[in-house]
């Protein structure tokens, strides 16, 4: 195995307390990876942990009824512990026959009957979505769909949620592989079960369906432009929170203001708006509120990672100092949660932005030591993002360090520094280009007349 795969599985199976055999079994089942992304394997890794943590205290939560279907469900859980997914899938069919041994029809079926037929489907779904491709993920849409029939045929609240787990497997092929097609089916069905709701009262159930609603339209937006179907979102999440009161839900009303502000964000800097920035900034403070950083430290570091962000966008478009500042304040928030021996490469990105917020706000000092605290902060960046293991983000790190050096540069008149800013900044850009990021490579390249003047009139001086 690749000595720094092998350090990911290590790093990954200690963190969330998941057996290295289960992240080898995720591995086993990816779709050809081509290029080794080492950044996207730890990320779905972490994701795969949670996913099997739930399902394997599922497994072993005893039935109180049957002491064999118990016996088989526990063998699912020692052979998912093991990451031997598709004779868990075997066992779990078969817990699911003996549950359903002896039923001529559902409709024939006790409420208690049909609520564990649904859960044995639900759980033979929740185990194909731990597996890393397509198929698999479309199986598991399959399998919360038949979960949900069964279900709502019983309680129509436990329909509803494995219908929402259904749109949550759609929108998750969607992302996870670049489908276009499953974020649209997951927009169909969620559609069709907000026609079924009523905003007054179910307005609970009816926000929880606008909030997936929104999200798939936003992971469609990346396919199909996006400022429309942005606006539709924000649109969305203003429309649900005029309803949802903080009191009625407050970890959803929570959600709600953190993913009204990340669309807000996206909306602002597409169309160099501050006033939608500003708007991102209040969105996400609302969202804070509704955490606590001791019952959701995970969730309340994403939104501080997400609202130092939006303060970045902002500065740079309107109200610099207090912004740059501001952004800083929260990257460094968000460090004491992402510890570098850990999530490294996660603490790497952190340490990227604050050296990003820094070289903002420098443009507003004269002295050089800001420049210099954002230098080091792309020196720690790169000791994680190396060449070698995840180069695109070597790149990254790279071309933002040679731009600060050579703003450091010209202030200090240092041809040295210049020169070798010049070069890195020339070989971060080849590297973008050779790994598909061209857009990317395409924005740097104006820097590079102004890199060169610049070591000639330092060569001349």
């Amino acid at each position: 195995m690749n000595p720094e795969l092998a350090t990911i599985l290590a790093r990954v199976s200690q963190r969330e307390g998941v057996p290295p055999a289960l992240l080898l079994g995720v591995l086993a089942s990816m779709a050809a990876p081509g290029k080794t992304d080492f950044s996207r394997i730890e990320h779905d890794l972490l994701r795969k942990a949670g996913d099997y943590k739930a399902l394997h205290a599922r497994l072993l939560k005893p039935s109180g009824v049957d002491p064999e279907l118990d016996h088989l469900r526990a063998g699912a859980a020692r052979l998912l512990a093991e990451g031997r997914l598709a004779e868990m899938d075997r066992i779990l069919a078969q817990a699911e026959q003996r549950n359903l041994d002896g039923t001529v029809a559902l409709d024939k079926m006790s409420k208690e009957r049909l609520l564990a037929a649904a859960a044995g489907r639900g759980d033979r779904a929740a185990a194909a979505i731990l597996q890393l491709n397509p198929k698999a993920y479309g199986e598991a849409a399959e399998r919360f769909a038949e979960a949900a029939l069964i279900a709502a045929s019983a309680d129509a609240e436990s329909g509803r949620g494995y219908a929402w787990m259904q749109a949550d497997a759609l929108a998750r092929k969607g992302a996870d592989f670049s489908d276009r097609s499953a974020f649209v089916a997951a927009i169909e069905q969620l559609r069709g079960m907000l026609a079924k709701l009523d905003n007054f009262d179910e307005t609970v159930p009816w926000a929880e369906t606008q909030l997936r609603l929104a999200r798939s339209l936003t992971g469609l937006s990346h396919f199909d432009g996006g400022g429309g179907l942005l606006r539709q979102v924000v649109e969305i999440y203003r429309t649900t929170l005029d309803d949802l009161t903080r009191a009625k839900a407050p970890r959803l009303w929570a959600a709600l203001q953190t993913r009204l502000g990340e669309a807000l964000l996206r909306l602002g800097e597409a169309e160099d708006d501050a006033t939608l920035l500003d708007e991102s900034v209040a969105a996400f403070r609302a969202g804070l509120s509704g955490l606590t950083r001791s019952d959701m430290p995970r969730e309340w570091a994403r939104l501080q990672w997400e609202l130092g962000k939006a303060h970045v966008a902002l500065g740079l478009r309107a109200s610099g100092v207090a912004a740059f500042e501001a952004a800083v304040n929260c990257f460094k928030l968000v460090l004491e949660d992402r510890p570098r021996e850990s999530v490294p490469l996660d603490w790497a990105e952190v340490q990227d932005r604050i050296g990003a917020a820094l070289v903002g706000l420098a443009a507003y000092y004269r002295e050089p030591v800001v420049l210099e605290e954002a230098i080091a902060a792309f020196d720690a960046a790169l000791e994680v993002r190396r060449r070698e293991i995840v180069p695109s983000l070597w790149a990254e790190s790279a071309a933002n360090r040679a731009e600060a050096r050579l703003e450091l540069a010209d202030r200090l008149r240092d041809r040295s520094e210049a020169e070798k800013a010049t070069a890195e900044l020339v070989m971060a850009i080849e590297t973008m280009r050779g790994h598909g990021l061209a857009a990317e490579a395409k924005r740097r390249e104006p820097k590079l007349p102004r890199a060169a003047a610049l070591v000639e009139a330092l060569r001349k001086a």
